[in-house]
């Protein structure tokens, strides 16, 4: 009989110190870091644009080179069928492209294009990503707010900055 009250007491030990242990770990484990929420935003945009890493992606789909090259940035590839007055997180207007020294275009970048109601009054730019990280600029040849994400190549300006000087004049 004093055997088995010794296992039931260990037994109980057992479970006490498992709840415990469990009750006392954290949530908020401060050597995790954690992400912004732009910052995961961003994760999502990158998963989705991934594709267009494959050029030829972006030529099935219909987008058409409307730059040319511009220094800084490369060339910008848009999808007409996506110019309007909205931001789409994950269907960004442009995809931006830079040749490598064989000629074939490597993804650098995506850009969205929010048409404003009246381009002579832009107002204030659009509700992009989550918070204040973004660098919004306003087109004015154009008409057009812009935002640049550099998702494929790293900018040492900032991932919103909208020129890179990684990319060649």
């Amino acid at each position: 009989m004093i055997v088995k009250k010794n296992v039931l007491k260990l037994v109980m030990l057992a479970i006490l110190l498992g709840v415990l242990s469990f009750s006392c770990s954290s949530d908020d484990d401060s050597s995790q870091p954690t992400l912004e929420d732009w910052e995961v935003e961003l994760e999502q945009v990158k998963v989705a644009t991934s594709q267009y890493a494959d050029f030829q992606v972006a030529a099935d789909e219909g987008r058409i080179d409307v730059s040319g090259y511009v220094p800084n940035m490369g060339h910008h590839y848009l999808n007409p069928v996506l110019i309007d007055g909205t931001f789409d997180l994950l269907n960004p207007e442009f995809i931006l492209y830079v040749p490598d020294e064989n000629g074939l275009m490597q993804m650098v970048a995506i850009e969205y294009g929010v048409l404003p109601e009246d381009p002579n009054n832009p107002g204030n730019p659009p509700e992009g990503f989550t918070g204040d990280e973004d660098n919004w600029h306003f087109n004015e040849m154009i008409g057009e707010w812009q935002l640049h994400v550099w998702v494929a190549l790293d900018n040492p300006n900032g991932v919103f900055a909208m020129f890179n000087p990684v990319i060649g004049d």
